[in-house]
């Protein structure tokens, strides 16, 4: 197991952006609050005692929870739905975007990989194309509700999920 938490950043921010509506974005940095994290599992990491990816993993995205809450918190904004779900889903969501079929808990390494896998490809492509991706096949958001989300139009999301995703399988095919 790896804890260069350099490796990791990319899907902390994936995480994150999923987590931000695009309204709050000027008072509540996604990179900031990945950042924030990844100070503090630096300093958390002589006290860590799991031993596999997906422990730590876990571990990483509880101390994003956190950091989430705190921000939100302090702007005193409620999400609609409960962080922990949404961060799940989303984490879920990416492991599933690149292999449907991993379901039993043996799998769940593999399918951790994936989702670090996945984050780096999405930091190939724009970061509005790589956040619709993220909200529509990660977290199952209507494109209407990307656009909410988003704070774009229908036309706009569309594109960007259309050339992000087109771009996505362009990158995949070459990491093969």
């Amino acid at each position: 197991m790896s804890t260069d938490l350099g490796e990791y950043r990319a899907w902390l921010k994936a995480l994150a952006l999923a987590q931000i509506p695009v309204d709050l974005r000027g008072r509540i940095d996604p990179s900031d609050v990945v950042q924030q994290t990844i100070c503090e599992a630096i300093s958390d990491l002589p006290k860590y005692r799991g031993k596999t990816r997906p422990e730590f993993m876990g571990w990483l995205r509880s101390m994003l929870r956190f950091h989430l809450i705190d921000a939100f918190r302090a702007l005193k904004f409620s999400p609609k739905v409960s962080i922990d779900a949404s961060l799940g889903l989303t984490d879920d969501g990416m492991s599933r975007l690149l292999q449907a079929d991993l379901t039993s808990v043996g799998h769940r390494a593999i399918k951790e990989e994936q989702s670090l896998a996945l984050a780096k490809l999405l930091e190939q492509l724009s970061a509005p194309q790589a956040e619709a991706i993220v909200l529509k096949h990660c977290q199952g958001m209507s494109v209407d509700q990307i656009c909410r989300h988003m704070n774009k139009t229908p036309d706009a999301v569309g594109g960007l999920l259309r050339h992000g995703m087109r771009k996505l399988r362009e990158h995949m095919l070459r990491e093969e």
